[in-house]
């Protein structure tokens, strides 16, 4: 498995022997991070702007809302990883 190709020659590597997840994993938990921050903060905004009570409802649901979600969002690229992982373990071991 060639890992020295850059990203965008793997994209177009229709043998499929160049494995794209392990690099993709570290961009997508980037913007998982990304988005439910964006979401708790407008969230939060809009809730102030209704009232401070409801401000402060959604701050404290916001933050742990985004804890958990990014904690499940972790768990199912952790997952992924894993199931690849897998597949090249079974793949080198019927192939040895």
């Amino acid at each position: 498995m060639p890992d020295d190709k850059n990203f965008f020659a793997g994209l177009v590597d229709f043998s499929f022997q160049q494995q794209l997840m392990r690099r993709l994993v570290k961009v997508l938990y980037i913007i998982g991070i990304l988005a439910g921050g964006i979401c708790v903060v407008t969230y939060v905004v809009l809730g102030f702007q209704n009232s401070p009570a409801e401000g402060l409802i959604a701050l404290v649901a916001g933050i742990v809302s985004f804890f958990v979600g990014l904690l499940i969002w972790r768990g199912l690229l952790e997952l992924a990883l894993l199931i690849q992982r897998i597949a090249e373990s079974i793949d080198r071991a019927t192939h040895a």
